[in-house]
């Protein structure tokens, strides 16, 4: 897997969230984050599910019996440093506890990167948390013409295309999403962009050139 494919920089965003990023990687990925929303955004997704991961922890403390075990061993000089060390210890089983719990009940995470045929980075477009918006980032130069416009499509196996809604040009865009197209997408392996009339497909289906496919990438 190479390290600038979107599951990837989904994966050192939570190492680096979680402090498991160290040294010279850590550097890199913060040098990273500063010129690159993708990651920026990626990192912010991780603080706000970990951030409420923590609201639904109940603190666990060891018993008194644990407590006086400590003090047996380590004497009233060295009390304080070792209610810390046992304090820190309780909070990352705590931490490790949830972090399981998470992983299994967590939805699918979904994204994908929509390129030229040189290879050239166009979108990135990746599933919010809750799973009802698609962020979309305009990473390279895109050129529209002033009377079209990029429509984002979901390509659900078996099924027609279903809209997601209208590309940037530049910058980034949220884009909801109903039922329907939620439903299109858990289904899709693909997601395609068309060249269609300002303000998108006037029948619900493509009506221009489909210009670029892109696989989803689930995690």
């Amino acid at each position: 897997m190479k390290r600038d494919e979107p599951e990837n920089l989904d994966l050192l965003a939570a190492e680096y969230v979680i402090g498991t990023l160290r040294g010279g990687a850590r550097r890199s990925f913060e040098r990273r984050q500063r010129r690159d929303p993708f990651v920026a955004r990626r990192v912010s997704a991780w603080e706000e599910r970990f951030a409420q991961l923590s609201l639904r922890l109940v603190p666990i403390a060891p018993s008194p019996e644990v407590w006086a075990a400590i003090e047996r061993q380590v004497g009233g000089g060295s009390q304080r440093r070792w209610f810390a060390l046992a304090a820190a210890a309780a909070v990352i089983t705590v931490f490790t506890f949830g972090w399981i719990v998470w992983q299994e009940t967590r939805p699918p995470q979904a994204t994908a990167t929509l390129a030229s045929e040189q290879g050239a980075e166009l979108w990135r477009v990746e599933l919010t948390a809750r799973g009802d918006e698609l962020e979309v980032a305009a990473v390279g130069t895109v050129s529209v013409p002033g009377d079209r416009a990029r429509e984002l499509w979901a390509l659900p196996e078996g099924g027609a295309p279903v809209s997601l809604g209208l590309m940037p040009a530049t910058g980034e865009a949220r884009l909801a999403l109903n039922d329907r197209q939620r439903a299109a997408l858990s289904a899709a392996t693909n997601i395609a962009v068309s060249d269609e009339p300002a303000g998108g497909s006037p029948t619900g289906a493509p009506t221009g050139a489909v210009l670029y496919v892109a696989q989803i990438a689930r995690t």
